[in-house]
């Protein structure tokens, strides 16, 4: 099977070409790498090193930055049966792509999600609770873990998709502009459409999440929070029942009190709502 890995980049310069150099390492023989640029910022290192390895991949520009429009854009483009997502600041062990393509031999997976070793945040490698979601909209993470095991959540700095799952179910949301929740969405599409998500620790790769570029840590903090608050309003909407709404909430305290601002929270839920209903208006026509 061919793989597309496709990776949207944003402001980010030395981190991609790190990025990319562990994917030319990569033991499987049949892939092509995609590049989706939403950058503002020129970066002399970066377009040096695409120029120099332009061969090895395909490079697309997108003025608007928005991450799940990059990856639908990356997808659009892409020739490959199965779609990788990887963030543009990852360090991707070389068997990364053959540990996700091993298990789609199952016609039932629609998904595979690797395992990420984040900078700077504990790892939990005996953890059989990875990628849950609870009735109320908690998310257990634990995506650090060694044990493979069926799930329910989906992270794109290490995802991929079968492509014709992927097209079945529209591809992300593009209404969730934050960036966040935009992956658990398709996520839960993928398991209502009856396809599994398998967590894959062998396909494996390391986060760095660098402090300049990448699409939330290039926005101002108050921007961030209400993109954070309107999606987390507008996932509830779209797949969490209604009578979880004070529990869900409640999980949720603590954003309210570090946005440190008493209007961004409610400005980011009114405009959940207001998402929420034209994407439903938009879905009964």
């Amino acid at each position: 099977m061919k793989v597309s890995v496709i990776v949207p980049t944003y402001n980010r310069g030395e981190p991609l070409c790190w990025t990319l150099e562990s994917l030319f390492k990569q033991t499987y023989p049949n892939f092509e790498i995609i590049i989706v640029d939403q950058s503002t910022k020129k970066f002399p290192e970066k377009e040096e090193f695409l120029k120099a390895n332009r061969h090895k991949i395909r490079y697309f520009f997108a003025k608007t930055p928005n991450a799940a429009g990059a990856r639908n854009l990356g997808v659009k483009k892409a020739k490959g049966e199965i779609l990788l997502f990887v963030d543009d600041d990852v360090e991707c062990s070389d068997k990364l792509i053959s540990s996700h393509v091993k298990n789609y031999d199952n016609d039932k997976v629609g998904t595979v999600v690797g395992r990420i070793i984040t900078s700077g945040q504990k790892i939990e490698e005996n953890n059989k609770n990875v990628g849950r979601i609870t009735p109320w909209g908690s998310f257990s993470g634990g995506f650090s873990s060694k044990v493979k095991q069926e799930i329910f959540d989906a992270i794109t700095c290490n995802a991929s998709w079968r492509k014709d799952v992927f097209v079945e179910l529209g591809g992300f949301d593009e209404n969730f502009t934050g960036p966040i929740r935009e992956d658990s969405d398709l996520a839960v599409r993928t398991r209502k459409a009856g396809y599994k998500i398998i967590f894959e620790p062998e396909a494996e790769l390391v986060h760095l999440r660098t402090e300049t570029g990448g699409f939330r840590k290039s926005e101002g903090r108050l921007k961030w929070y209400l993109g954070f608050f309107k999606s987390e309003t507008y996932f509830f909407l779209k797949h969490i029942r209604w009578f979880w709404w004070p529990v869900f909430w409640l999980t949720r305290w603590q954003w309210f009190l570090r946005s440190r601002s008493l209007i961004t929270p409610f400005l980011g839920i009114y405009h959940g709502i207001k998402t929420y209903r034209r994407w439903k208006n938009e879905n009964r026509s």
